[in-house]
Parts: structure tokens; C-alpha cells; sequence
């Protein structure tokens, strides 16, 4: 039986078709076949039920999917325990959001660096904010650091004793500043609005279009001529003066300091979240966990 086997069983669990798969897996469709049925011929048990259409796992696949992702956890954790024991090094796993990883995370690993044997390394995963809790959740990373609105269904799901307060982060309304300095986009009665906004379904969506974007859509006739989860690219085109919209403070200092970008502040609300930094309880290197949160506690 290959490790392999298992990735391409969850991969196919994962997106319901063989060669959406077989794309993630960066293998031909006939091969992913293959090596599925090597798999079951191991197992002796039939994974796919390939009378169905379109594809269905069985119900006994479908039943043993968690141990499947288990297994793999606990693999990759035997091996990161024995390299460190090896080397001298533990490596921690952290989830936080793209922003995050660009404003607060590199004084946070600074902390960090030169820490004595073992020495603490971490594999950041970048993601966008509800990725990162689900990986957090699974226990597919150790610390999760996050921004969250004060009554966050998060804070009633882990004890307060694992969660650190890392700061505040505040959305503030802007725009692109013209040749006057004044906002290439802001409020006017009786003219529309060009938004760069949050996908609905997004965290930042859903916290922007209860406390920011109701304001706009009750005043103004807006126009939504772009939507992203990334930060990094929502900036860019703010700066190209293709609309106004809120990003955290702490990503547009430099821009602002310049006067490339304007604060509508005095007509628009700000959004100020927390941030929180989350350990899981179930980490494969607990010695290694306490040295980060004392750490962190001072």
C-alpha cells in the first residue's frame, strides 16, 4: 500500500470526479484510475460505486473518509517528530489569512528567530479565513491566527486558556487620491459609486456588508465592479483608482503616509476586528507549544 493511494482516495472524496482529480494530482485520468484500483485490490473493498452516474463513493468509503485523513495526519506528524528529534529542529504549523501574513506575521516569527535548540521553525499556510479555521479545526495546523468580530462563534468553540489577543486590525474606507489629493471616489448624491467589495460568502464579505457596504447600498447607487478575497490584489486596484474600498489600516500605512491613497473616514465607518491566536489541543509537539504560547503570554 502507497501513501500515495490514500492522497488520490481523498482527492477524489474531495472533488466527485475522476478527472478533477486526476488535474489536482497532476496525473493523466487513466493512471489516477489505476492507481484507485490498486488501492481497493489492497483493501480488498470496492471504493467507487461504478454503476452510479455521475461517480459516487460507496457507502463504506464514504463511512471511513475521517480515518483516511487521520492516517495521513498521523503519518506526517511521526515524520516531523522523528526529523526533529533528528535535527534539532520542531516545526509548527500555523493557518492565518493572506493580510495577516503580510502586516502581522512577520514581527510575530521574529519572536522567534534564533530560538534555542530545539529550534522552533513554522510552516505558514496562507489562506483565506474560513480555510484557515477548517484546517485549524481538523487539526491540520497547530496555531491558527485570525482576525474575529468580539462575539465570534470561534471564542465559544476553544477555551479562553488557548486563545492570545495579538491587537486589533481596523477596515477603514478608501480611495485612490487624485492630482488635488482629494478621493477619486467617494459619496456624492446622486452619482454612482464604483465598490471594490468582499465576495458575500466570504468572512470579510460577511462582516463588510453588515457593517460597511449597508451603509453605501442605503445611500448611494452602487456599483460592484469588483470582488476578491485577496487583499493584496483588492489594493492594487484601488490604487489604479478603478473604485473605493475598505482594507485593513496596517496594509495601506506606506500608501497613505504617500498620499497615493485618501481616508474616507469622515463619511464612511471604519470595522475594527480582533485578532486572536488560537493553539489546538491535539499538536504533535506539545513541549514545543508551551515554549510559543509562554512566549507569547509575556
Amino acid at each position: 500500500m502507497k501513501l500515495l493511494w490514500i492522497e488520490d482516495f481523498l482527492a477524489l472524496a474531495d472533488t466527485g470526479t475522476f478527472s478533477r482529480a486526476a488535474a489536482m494530482r497532476y496525473i493523466t485520468q487513466p493512471a489516477f484510475s489505476r492507481r484507485i484500483q490498486a488501492l481497493e485490490a489492497w483493501l480488498g473493498v470496492e471504493l467507487i460505486d461504478r454503476r452510479s452516474q455521475p461517480m459516487q463513493l460507496t457507502a463504506i468509503a464514504k463511512r471511513h473518509i475521517p480515518e483516511f485523513q487521520a492516517l495521513l495526519r498521523d503519518i506526517g506528524q511521526l515524520r516531523s517528530h522523528m526529523q526533529s528529534e533528528n535535527t534539532g529542529v520542531t516545526q509548527v504549523t500555523l493557518a492565518t489569512q493572506h493580510s495577516l501574513t503580510m502586516t502581522r506575521l512577520p514581527s510575530l516569527l521574529g519572536l522567534f528567530a534564533g530560538s534555542r535548540r530545539p529550534r522552533i521553525e513554522f510552516a505558514v499556510r496562507s489562506e483565506n479565513r474560513d480555510e484557515c479555521v477548517a484546517l485549524f479545526m481538523r487539526g491540520d495546523a497547530d496555531l491558527l491566527l485570525c482576525m474575529e468580530e468580539r462575539n465570534d462563534p470561534l471564542r465559544s468553540l476553544i477555551p479562553a486558556n488557548r486563545r492570545v489577543s495579538m491587537g486589533q486590525e481596523t477596515l477603514i474606507a478608501l480611495s485612490a487620491a487624485g492630482r488635488n489629493g482629494r478621493p477619486m471616489h467617494a459619496p456624492r448624491t446622486g452619482r454612482p459609486l464604483k465598490l471594490l467589495a468582499f465576495p458575500p460568502n466570504s468572512y470579510l464579505g460577511r462582516v463588510m456588508y453588515q457593517h460597511g457596504f449597508n451603509v453605501l447600498f442605503q445611500t448611494c447607487q452602487v456599483q460592484i465592479v469588483h470582488e476578491s478575497v485577496f487583499l493584496a490584489g483588492v489594493k492594487e486596484m484601488l490604487l489604479a483608482g478603478l473604485g473605493m474600498a475598505w482594507l485593513p489600516q496596517s496594509l495601506v500605512e506606506r500608501e497613505l503616509k504617500s498620499g497615493s491613497l485618501a481616508a474616507l473616514d469622515d463619511t464612511l465607518p471604519s470595522v475594527t476586528l480582533e485578532l486572536g491566536l488560537y493553539r489546538g489541543d491535539h499538536s504533535s509537539h506539545p513541549a514545543a507549544m508551551d515554549r510559543i504560547w509562554s512566549t507569547l503570554r509575556r
